[in-house]
């Protein structure tokens, strides 16, 4: 396993809303940074963030810098692979971004950096759709029992795109368990909005299953909470409810977006 600090440090770096934010902390500490390892695990996450801001050249620029992920130590190298291959998926790459994926996997496996395997069997489950839920019971087994900081967050995202893909084949008893088990999971290292987005998300699922006194109880928790009252989805689904409660069944939930 990577050192926990120095893994806790890089989550709490992370705002996914403000990848901008984001590139410019992890700029800063890899500037700072003497222990060259740590340096260009950091800088694999300066890529990540041109990733989401659409400058893939510049992500790969960044990755180019680190050298060949052979020479790299274990963690800076399955973390170039990671990001090399999430740089090419968000660009439309999927074809290229599956063998880095796997290599990544395999590298983290070996190397014992649990919540980086999860993390690459996560994206893999995204990429190979017609292999998600063996990538799905492959991430949750490596998972079980795990102390990395990184387990909790990447089981969320397990669980919740296995909700989803549960949800779109009408298998809401299933969808449910899966966006409950995300809830807790998410609990384990308590960010409010990945806290908060799962048990919405839950609450979306209840109302599907027909159980809306249940999805209510839930929903109006969250409207006691800074995010849940200011979340007009959490406003929107109350009013689904109460007017499944007056109807004889609930109408369609909405089109949620995947965790990426």
């Amino acid at each position: 396993m990577s050192d926990p600090e120095f893994a806790e440090q890089m989550l709490d770096w992370w705002d996914f809303d403000d990848p901008a934010e984001s590139k410019a902390r992890f700029s800063a500490a890899a500037a700072a940074e003497p222990d060259a390892a740590r340096r260009a695990s950091l800088l694999t996450q300066v890529a990540r963030a041109q990733g989401m801001l659409d400058a893939f050249e510049a992500g790969h620029a960044t990755l180019d810098s680190l050298g060949d992920p052979d020479g790299l130590a274990d963690e800076p190298a399955v973390r170039t692979l990671l990001e090399r291959g999430r740089l090419h998926h968000l660009a439309g790459g999927i074809g290229d971004a599956e063998p880095l994926y796997r290599a990544a996997h395999r590298r983290a496996v070996e190397a014992g950096l649990t919540g980086l395997a999860v993390d690459a069997a996560h994206m893999l489950a995204i990429a190979l759709p017609d292999q998600e839920h063996e990538w799905v019971r492959a991430g949750l087994s490596l998972a079980e029992g795990s102390t990395d900081p990184l387990v909790p967050g990447m089981l969320g995202a397990l669980l919740t795109n296995l909700g989803f893909s549960h949800a779109d084949e009408d298998r809401w008893d299933e969808a449910a368990e899966a966006f409950r088990g995300a809830v807790a999971a998410y609990r384990r290292r308590p960010d409010p909005r990945t806290v908060h987005n799962a048990r919405w998300t839950y609450a979306w699922a209840l109302r599907a299953l027909g159980r809306p006194q249940q999805a209510l109880a839930e929903l109006h928790e969250l409207t006691a909470t800074r995010l849940g009252a200011d979340d007009v989805r959490v406003a929107e689904e109350i009013a689904e409810n109460e007017r499944a409660l007056r109807a004889a069944d609930s109408s369609r939930p909405p089109t949620v977006r995947r965790v990426v």
